[in-house]
């Protein structure tokens, strides 16, 4: 009887054990999600985006694309071009450096302020380049993120560092997962297209007439998912990085430093100039 009640006992300790690691585990997390909420806010309004515009597909379809994009004829799309990204590459690129990035920012100032540099290298970068080349079409959050990139190396150049040398490692893991991922799409459509096509003619040869409609139906749809993605994919390769972009974005993040975090920037900056001069004595 004794036995018994020492074994519950045991078992009822380590539930509560268990259960205080969850709620523990719970509320770190709530905690990160609040000490990093704009950072978060961020990232999921990319992701969320791309995969509303691209339909749960790997690539916005190339007219899509070229409605929401930012140019001199569209200036009405300031805000749109931000969740506009060519590829699934393209906003894993921009996603990664901004989780980093904005977190190095957010730990150094308020949360308003990742959005204010987000959005004020965003818009402000593209009204420059868009001047200085007035025929360019402009998609993606890279101003923003490079904007967020500059204050980061500002306020907290060491974790900035480290933070670079984690993204290399990650994205160079990315990008075979992602190649394997858009060529099992690529297959799959091809191999739909052929399925279609074989069920088509058995459906004719047998006179089938209903099936044979149908299946004439998915063979179109087929179709011109199979050309939007060779659209697509074939429009993000031949898309062109322009370094002035980035420069313009990092220059403008910085700028919204000086402008409204003045204080804080300069302390940051004096406080890394006495690290330095440390380590040189030691």
């Amino acid at each position: 009887m004794g036995k018994r009640v020492k074994a519950k006992r045991q078992k009822a300790r380590k539930a509560k054990v268990k259960a205080h690691r969850k709620e523990k585990i719970f509320n770190n997390c709530i905690e990160t999600a609040k000490r990093f909420r704009a950072t978060i806010a961020l990232a999921v309004i990319l992701v969320a985006a791309y995969f509303l515009l691209s339909q749960g597909n790997l690539f916005i379809e190339k007219g899509l694309l070229s409605q929401l994009s930012f140019s001199l004829a569209k200036p009405l799309n300031i805000l749109s071009y931000m969740v506009t990204h060519l590829s699934l590459w393209h906003l894993a690129v921009n996603i990664v450096l901004l989780l980093f990035f904005a977190a190095i920012v957010e730990q150094a100032l308020k949360w308003k302020h990742v959005l204010g540099i987000f959005l004020f290298s965003a818009i402000f970068t593209v009204l420059i380049f868009i001047f200085i080349n007035p025929f360019a079409k402009l998609a993606g959050a890279s101003a923003g993120v490079w904007g967020l990139m500059a204050a980061a190396f500002i306020l907290d150049v060491k974790k900035a560092v480290l933070a670079i040398v984690a993204i290399t490692v990650l994205l160079l893991l990315l990008f075979s997962g992602i190649g394997l991922v858009v060529s099992q799409r690529e297959q799959s459509l091809m191999q739909r297209n052929v399925e279609i096509e074989s069920a088509l003619v058995q459906a004719v040869e047998s006179g089938n007439v209903e099936r044979a409609n149908q299946l004439a139906a998915e063979k179109v749809v087929a179709q011109r998912e199979m050309q939007n993605f060779v659209e697509s994919s074939e429009e993000a390769a031949e898309a062109n990085v322009d370094p002035f972009l980035h420069s313009y974005a990092g220059i403008l993040g910085i700028v919204y430093l000086l402008l409204f975090r003045r204080e804080e920037t300069m302390n940051a900056v004096k406080k890394q100039k006495i690290r330095a001069l440390l380590r040189g004595k030691h």
